[in-house]
């Protein structure tokens, strides 16, 4: 265990979100592990007012060995080419690109075009400095600087140049999702007449807290009596309870995925893609992920696997298969 670990986020704490944001007779359950130093696991299930499972990986941002990276690009240039460059990145499961850089944790990111392997992805990417997407419309960001200091910024369209804040701002890893669902503490506004916005779907969110902990969120969805997804606003309040100041949404649905290597890698949460006799667990190839590096903790036992994190008379195969 880290001795210097401050966490803002407790299992008493999410307790009392689950409990008070819910039904009275709801059986909540907090399951809370630290694979690594810096890095708390929560695994979160609920029952009401709709069967939920939820895994947030807590980081400090702070904690000795913890470093990121986005998804290279390619090497398709734009060259002098106006606007935003296609084929930027080339699609790879969050488990491919968890192994392929030999991270401790990676989680999907950024929109991008499905149905071509070298894929356009919606809005700024960097991976270490190096631009691979530019900003689009007003889509925002967050960047992790090379010290992991984040921030939410936004840009020019179909540029890397950064409107918000104004300065000191150095891109160094940076993804794009769809809305900032909370900014300054305050949740997203309700937008009823948006689909998107109030349908329960799969998500994936991403996080800053006053404390410089980084949270990454999965919500498994689109499966019937095990997790059926949430809306936006719902989505926002959760961050808001976890601890975020300001969160993204980021790209969701059947990208949802959250990887580990503890030291096996294998997936977390289930995704909802589907094979072709239909049954989820399916692995969808992305075109942005986010790996985490971190020192393993000496004192953490890989848990028993949970029967309510899956799917009833299903289960997660060794090497899921890939769609495109």
């Amino acid at each position: 265990m880290n001795p210097q670990r401050t966490t803002i986020t407790t299992p008493a704490l999410l307790a009392l979100f689950i409990l008070t944001l819910l039904a009275p007779t709801l059986h909540a359950e907090d399951r809370v592990t630290e694979p690594f130093v810096g890095i708390l696991l929560h695994e979160i299930t609920y029952d009401q007012p709709r069967p939920l499972v939820i895994r947030v990986a807590e980081i400090d941002l702070s904690a000795p060995g913890i470093s990121f990276l986005v998804t290279p690009g390619n090497g398709d240039p734009n060259g002098d080419e106006p606007g935003d460059p296609n084929n930027e990145t080339t699609r790879q499961t969050t488990l491919e690109f968890l192994k392929e850089q030999n991270a401790q944790l990676a989680i999907n990111a950024s929109f991008f075009e499905m149905g071509i392997t070298d894929t356009d992805n919606v809005g700024l990417v960097v991976s270490r400095g190096e631009q691979v997407s530019p900003f689009r419309g007003d889509w925002t960001a967050i960047n992790i600087a090379k010290d992991n200091t984040p921030s939410i910024i936004r840009g020019e369209n179909d540029t890397f140049d950064i409107t918000h804040p104004p300065k000191g701002v150095q891109l160094y890893n940076a993804v794009t999702g769809s809305d900032q669902i909370v900014t300054d503490g305050q949740p997203i506004e309700d937008q009823p007449d948006r689909k998107f916005f109030t349908t329960a779907h799969p998500r994936t969110a991403i996080g800053i807290t006053k404390h410089h902990t980084l949270l990454l969120v999965t919500i498994d969805g689109r499966q019937p009596g095990f997790s059926e997804g949430i809306p936006l606003n719902e989505l926002a309040q959760l961050m808001i309870e976890l601890g975020a100041v300001n969160a993204l949404n980021l790209d969701g649905g059947g990208s949802t995925t959250l990887t580990i290597a503890d030291p096996e890698p294998r997936v977390l949460n289930f995704p909802s893609s589907k094979d072709k006799e239909g049954n989820p667990g399916v692995l969808r190839k992305n075109g942005t992920n986010l790996a985490v590096f971190a020192r393993p903790n000496p004192d953490y036992q890989r848990p028993i696997e949970s029967p309510s994190t899956r799917p009833p008379a299903q289960t997660q195969p060794e090497q899921p298969p890939t769609q495109p």
